[in-house]
């Protein structure tokens, strides 16, 4: 006859060992006194069968055990609670970086501030100013080539063509006859020569530049 104890006829029929003592407080199922102490009574299939459990058959000698459901492993991925959790702790941390940086901004305005009213200048903004790129570099040649002469029109090309033509050098009044005007052109050519279109030699005689 199978006989079992409190705890262990209590998970064959699928209950508390609650409610089995109060089946056997109540006089069902029979028990017979055990052996330790937290288990001082046993009890038998017929009686649990007798008192209204449903109790299993037991299984025949040779008879392999149904396998039991598969305990699940821990999964790469995570259950999920897990990444629910994870994703809370994420959003918590990065919360509590923007407001640490957005302390450490105005701590620095405020020291800006500070340095500004001391120094009596005013305070630049925190935010750093990309550098200005400089200059490119003028080439050698570039650099050593003289500048241009301004382009000439009107009177003064008139001028300076005639004293190409002559580069032994005139007088304004040579040059005024060759050029058929009648207004005076001393004041001109004076302007020229303080331009550095025009070069005045000894005895009143002009002639063009060097580099014209």
């Amino acid at each position: 006859m199978d006989t079992y104890t409190i705890a262990a006829a209590a998970r064959l029929v699928g209950t508390s060992r609650g409610k089995l003592y109060q089946a056997i407080r109540s006089g069902q199922p029979q028990t017979a006194p055990g052996g330790e102490a937290d288990q001082a009574m046993t009890v038998t299939r017929a009686a649990l069968r007798a008192a209204g459990f449903p109790v299993p058959e037991p299984a025949a000698p040779g008879t392999p055990l149904a396998p039991g459901p598969a305990t699940p492993g821990p999964t790469a991925a995570g259950s999920p609670d897990d990444e629910r959790q994870h994703d809370q702790g994420d959003r918590a941390l990065i919360t509590h970086l923007e407001r640490a940086l957005e302390q450490a901004q105005e701590r620095e305005r405020r020291l800006l501030d500070l340095l500004a009213h001391l120094t009596g200048q005013p305070s630049a903004p925190p935010v750093a100013a990309a550098a200005e790129a400089p200059p490119p570099a003028v080439p050698p040649a570039a650099a050593s080539r003289p500048a241009a002469p301004p382009l000439l029109s009107g009177r003064r090309a008139q001028i300076v063509t005639v004293l190409q033509q002559h580069p032994e050098g005139l007088s304004p009044k040579a040059v005024r006859t060759l050029l058929q005007v009648d207004q005076d052109v001393r004041s001109t050519m004076k302007g020229m020569v303080r331009s550095g279109l025009l070069t005045r030699l000894a005895a009143g005689r002009y002639v063009v530049a060097v580099g014209r």
